[in-house]
């Protein structure tokens, strides 16, 4: 099939690939924020959201307008991250059937989970920070599976 990455041109090939590994900084750059701003802990980021009353760092709670302009900031802006990598990840010519299926579908629903659990850690529930985790580190795990193997197709598989 002519449309396989392995198949592209080879400035085509250059141009994907330097998209995927911008894609890819700007990315890790969002999981240092994170790491930055929650320890990478379910009680760093439960303090983000629900706040403290420590004396020496206060922390206020998340208001429900802030919540609302990450919600939305980061569901329109993973929602095209997702889109254009799936888009590129599925003209691989490594990974085949279900699990290029699940690879390229399951990031959708983790941005909802994700950013949408927020609210739910907030207001209602806590311990929901184990699901945005789970949901989060399975959200980044499939984006850097594509990435890693679009890439490789890129550059590194012959075209055979």
């Amino acid at each position: 099939m002519k449309n396989k990455l392995n198949k592209l041109s080879k400035n085509l090939k250059f141009l994907v690939a330097a998209y995927l590994i911008v894609l890819g900084i700007g990315v890790a750059t969002g999981i240092l924020y994170v790491a930055a701003t929650t320890s990478m802990s379910p009680s760093g980021t439960i303090e983000r959201y629900i706040g403290n009353d420590d004396d020496w760092a206060p922390k206020q709670a998340k208001e429900f307008v802030d919540l609302i302009s990450q919600a939305h900031q980061h569901i329109v802006m993973f929602s095209f991250i997702f889109l254009s990598i799936g888009l590129i990840f599925s003209r691989n010519s490594i990974i085949k059937g279900p699990l290029k299926l699940f690879l390229i579908i399951e990031p959708f629903i983790s941005i909802i989970v994700t950013f949408g659990g927020f609210f739910i850690l907030r207001y209602l529930m806590p311990n929901f920070v184990y699901i945005i985790i789970i949901s989060s580190t399975l959200m980044y795990t499939c984006f850097y599976i594509m990435m890693f193997v679009s890439l490789y197709d890129l550059l590194l598989k012959n075209e055979s």
